[in-house]
């Protein structure tokens, strides 16, 4: 009798490490593997990620009842976002490629979606690495549109060169699309979209997380707000 009491004993503190296991330790791996991962995909080391499931052992089997992540300087091709924001109900997520490709790999949810805003000083980052010898670039977004102006050089005059145009989405990728380019100063007068300058990649397909694709892009004061979804979530 008293073996038997001993033994159910045992199984009943097995039972309950089982369960603490379940509901903490393991809920907490999955939620750091799900922020690491976001990271990495996002270039960004302050990604937050709240993930939330009932019981909690669902997240380990990347089933995600509710899930909330928020990054800050998020890299997204050749773009910084100022901050990008995840929303996401019942997600099943691929464990495995989680754990071994390093990668969010989503299956399916009934809700997910992405805002994400790039600031004047985000946009004006990569317009002075994708602008060749141009100098003292400063951008100004408004609902109509953006304006950036800036300084280079042409047959050894400093030229003001003045630019216009809007981000858009075209085929999964970001663009600042140029819609006026104007010299002053110059002894060749003023260019039209075409004579010097094009489009400029933002960011190409299929960089965003989930399998993410950009579905709208507002322009307001100060900011670029870009809203990402999934079209075949099962």
């Amino acid at each position: 009798m008293g073996i038997l009491r001993k033994g159910l004993t045992i199984l009943g503190a097995l039972f309950i490490i089982i369960i603490v296991f379940s509901e903490t330790v393991l809920p907490w791996l999955a939620r750091e593997t799900l922020q690491t991962r976001m990271n990495q995909r996002l270039t960004t080391s302050d990604a937050q990620v709240a993930a939330d499931s009932r019981p909690g052992i669902l997240l380990a089997l990347g089933r995600v009842q509710h899930l909330h992540a928020v990054a800050h300087q998020a890299k997204v091709g050749h773009v910084y976002f100022r901050e990008l924001s995840l929303e996401g109900e019942n997600l099943h997520l691929n464990i495995p490629d989680l754990l071994q490709a390093g990668k969010v790999a989503l299956q399916s949810a009934d809700k997910v979606i992405l805002k994400g805003v790039v600031d004047e000083e985000n946009l004006q980052e990569v317009l002075v690495q994708k602008l060749e010898k141009v100098e003292n670039v400063q951008v100004k977004i408004s609902p109509d549109g953006v304006l950036a102006t800036a300084n280079t050089k042409i047959m050894g005059r400093v030229v003001d060169v003045e630019l216009a145009g809007n981000v858009i989405e075209d085929n999964g990728s970001l663009y600042f699309q140029m819609t006026h380019l104007a010299l002053k100063n110059s002894l060749i007068g003023t260019a039209r979209i075409g004579d010097m300058f094009g489009n400029i990649q933002l960011a190409p397909p299929n960089r965003l997380p989930m399998g993410l694709q950009i579905s709208d892009v507002q322009q307001v004061d100060g900011a670029i707000v870009i809203t990402a979804k999934r079209d075949n979530v099962e």
